[in-house]
């Protein structure tokens, strides 16, 4: 081995002046190279990823979404522990629950396949909300109906206010494969959530809801069950939804104060708008109807801890009869006469909501938790009072400025698009 080394060494060594003149021949690299080359080839691959993905079309993203959420499900049910299969429950489909069925397929299948008529699509959407609302009655869940119901009515109401905004034709028909893609994934998604809740349904579980019906009259001192579970026994998750949604009511009008569009001077046929925007006789019949919605929300927030009711229900009332003015009367005469505080109003209902839970720790009690007795009136005699009315109060405070934050962004948007259009002119 020894022999073998000197002998290499010496060829080497005889060799020199060639490996000398091929070692300059070679690229010099040095570690700055290298980290720049490297730099430059990641930058590549993040481009054509985000060119790839991030293309601003929200078709894409939408099938990006749902191609994940069913292959992470198919994952699950494939790697998870094998059960029992599915028992279909025994629930027994009378003419109604038929009817409502199909008034809910129709809508969603009559939106999806007419969704270049948009105010007709925006109506057969509203079929399916309608539908789930009847849902709710059939299943005796009120509470769940009334929500329904006023959340469809602000919703719609919102939508048909953005369709004024949106392009007049639509977007040019998907190719077929796009198509058959979009069909499969929608198959798949739908197929997906109704295994989960046959899933669902037929798994042996053991249910709290026996505790909730026990302790909602002596534990929460309300006879409705439904909204007890909302301001008291999930107190804090109710806590945790009402910040999300001042948070959403912030974020909006941010977005809507920089935004500015151009207000349409013809609808989809070339013809005019309308000179008469708001007509006297729609003004006339909203304002006297105010105070009655108004009296209505304050009797369902009332009711709502005994009954069906409460805060969230009776601000979704009150802010649909605020659409309703701006719809009626405009944005000229509502905005004046509505508190411009957003931010104000949103931090007041959060701090009825948590002040109030604040308010049981100089008593050695946990956050939120909820006294409740009757108290004696002159006149009306003994009446029953809790706590969580005022925390019922803090989701009515924040229900309504987020829907009355949104509305007032969207009338000045208005004002700026006519501003705008009459520069043009």
């Amino acid at each position: 081995m020894s022999l073998l080394a000197l002998a290499g060494g010496v060829l080497i060594y005889a060799l020199r002046r060639p490996l000398f003149a091929w070692h300059e021949q070679l690229p010099r690299m040095h570690a700055r190279t290298a980290f720049e080359r490297f730099y430059r080839f990641l930058s590549l691959g993040a481009r054509r990823g985000v060119v790839l993905l991030d293309n601003g079309s929200l078709q894409r993203y939408a099938a990006l979404l749902f191609a994940f959420v069913v292959l992470l499900g198919t994952w699950a049910y494939v790697s998870g522990p094998a059960g029992g299969g599915i028992r279909v429950p025994g629930l027994v489909a009378d003419e109604a629950a038929v009817a409502a069925l199909c008034v809910l397929l129709l809508g969603a299948v009559g939106a999806t396949a007419l969704y270049r008529e948009r105010l007709l699509a925006v109506i057969l959407v509203s079929l399916v909300g309608l539908a789930v609302t009847l849902t709710f009655i059939r299943l005796s869940a009120p509470d769940l109906a009334l929500t329904q119901l006023a959340v469809e009515m602000g919703t719609i109401i919102l939508m048909l206010l953005v369709l004024y905004y949106l392009p007049p034709r639509s977007a040019p028909k998907s190719s077929a494969p796009r198509l058959v893609r979009d069909l499969v994934l929608a198959l798949l998604a739908g197929g997906g959530m109704g295994l989960l809740t046959l899933l669902m349904l037929s798994a042996p579980f053991t249910s709290i809801s026996g505790f909730y019906l026990q302790q909602s009259v002596p534990g929460g001192g309300g006879a409705n069950v439904v909204n007890v579970i909302l301001v008291d026994f999930r107190g804090f998750d109710t806590l945790g939804e009402i910040t999300v949604l001042a948070m959403v009511a912030l974020a909006s009008q941010a977005l809507l104060d920089r935004l500015t569009l151009r207000a349409p001077a013809h609808d989809a046929d070339g013809r005019r708008w309308a000179g008469d925007v708001h007509p006297l006789f729609l003004a006339m019949l909203m304002r006297p109807l105010l105070p009655l919605a108004l009296t209505v929300s304050v009797y369902i927030f009332l009711r709502g801890h005994n009954v069906p009711g409460g805060g969230f229900v009776a601000g979704l009332i009150t802010s649909v009869a605020l659409v309703l003015q701006y719809l009626a009367n405009g944005i000229d005469f509502a905005q004046p006469r509505l508190p411009q505080m957003p931010a104000a109003l949103l931090a007041l209902g959060l701090l009825l909501a948590a002040g109030i839970g604040v308010a049981s720790w100089p008593f050695g009690r946990p956050f939120l938790t909820s006294a409740h007795g009757e108290v004696h009136l002159p006149l009306l005699g003994d009446i029953e009072l809790a706590t969580a009315m005022v925390f019922d109060l803090g989701v009515y405070v924040v229900v309504v400025t987020v829907v009355v934050t949104v509305l007032s962004g969207l009338g000045r948007l208005s004002l700026r698009a006519h501003a705008g259009s009459e520069g043009q002119a």
